[in-house]
């Protein structure tokens, strides 16, 4: 008895569409919540509204990321 894999072949391509919307919506996620942006908001946008153009949208138009705090003693001479 053969198996009949031509119904897993045509199931494939959604497969990898489906990890590529989940991953960009989890990257897009982080990555806005480490530029300081509202990270459910921007995730929610890419992924429902606009993917996969709205995640190319986000990688061009993305604000610089959030500078840590420093200490001026750091930049002070001994």
């Amino acid at each position: 008895m053969d198996f009949d894999f031509s119904p897993l072949i045509g199931f494939a391509p959604l497969l990898v569409i489906l990890v590529l919307w989940l991953k960009s919506g989890a990257w897009a996620y982080h990555d806005a919540k480490s530029r300081g942006r509202p990270p459910l908001l921007v995730a929610a946008l890419i992924m429902f509204i606009g993917w996969p153009i709205g995640l190319g949208v986000w990688i061009a138009l993305r604000p610089d990321k959030r500078r840590p705090p420093f200490d001026l003693n750091d930049f002070r001479v001994q």
